[in-house]
């Protein structure tokens, strides 16, 4: 599959081109008098800095959301130690009774997935079995998988439609839209999944693999990675690791065949 072109790159390098071009007609118009030359080189040259301050936006943008999500995580960690959770979570793709999936966190080592007991509206999974107790939360990816249906219309209901490529497609699509990773690659081998893309920026990925929560509760990026390959295979998947080599992001999922 072809990466697209990167538009902030495009962008740098016609700033850079224009403050060039600015200062050398600013130069040529001061040695030469003329006053139009250096008005249109003060003129290319201011328009080529702004350019080139908004091609870093983005680094502003990822600071404010790095920010916003701590408060969320920082919850998360705090239900995670006070429940003792040590499994993976659990992700359950977008059905009847939870129209956006799920992170199913389980109490114990040995758990059962019971989704009868689940809902939009659950958070403590309870049960009469010791086993199937835990918590569900909503995903993180969950806005970005509503970004990706309203811009590529893409829902996988039938089986004629889950074609490996379209998967691709999507996942590349939305990487490439949001400008947050390229180069996507998806494999399964029996009940084994493997993600894995390339990251722009991994300073994220860095904190919560630190505290053991990527695991746990992936952040937005893998987090709609993840969800839509559970909604594509339309099964529950367990996450097993995550980890982060070169800039370059490996999930490893496990298909729950035991579902009640």
């Amino acid at each position: 599959m072809k990466k697209g072109i990167n538009n902030r790159d495009v962008k740098r390098v016609t700033s850079l081109l224009l403050i060039i071009f600015g200062v050398i007609l600013l130069i040529n118009g001061y040695l030469q008098g003329v006053v139009h030359l250096i008005n249109l080189g003060i003129g290319l040259t201011v328009v080529g800095w702004i350019l080139l301050i908004f091609t870093f936006s983005r680094c502003i943008d990822y600071n404010i959301v790095s920010h916003v999500l701590s408060d969320y995580i920082e919850l998360v960690k705090r239900w995670i130690r006070a429940f003792d959770i040590k499994t993976g979570g659990v992700v359950i793709p977008p059905r009847e009774n939870l129209r956006d999936g799920g992170i199913y966190l389980p109490f114990h080592e040995r758990y059962k997935v019971n989704l009868s007991i689940m809902d939009y509206n659950t958070l403590l999974v309870n049960s009469d079995s010791r086993d199937e107790r835990g918590l569900l939360l909503p995903p993180l990816g969950r806005g970005l998988r509503k970004l990706l249906i309203e811009y590529r219309g893409s829902s996988y209901t039938s089986p004629e439609e889950r074609d490996i490529s379209y998967l691709l497609e999507d996942l590349e699509y939305l990487l490439n839209l949001l400008e947050i990773g390229s180069d996507v690659k998806v494999e399964i081998e029996g009940d084994t999944v493997v993600i894995s893309y390339r990251i722009e920026d991994h300073t994220l990925c860095k904190r919560l693999q630190r505290e053991d929560l990527c695991r746990k509760y992936p952040c937005p990026v893998c987090g709609v990675l993840v969800l839509t390959v559970a909604e594509f295979l339309n099964k529950v998947l367990k996450i097993e690791e995550i980890k982060n080599e070169n800039k370059r992001v490996f999930i490893k999922l496990k298909v729950i065949r035991d579902v009640l």
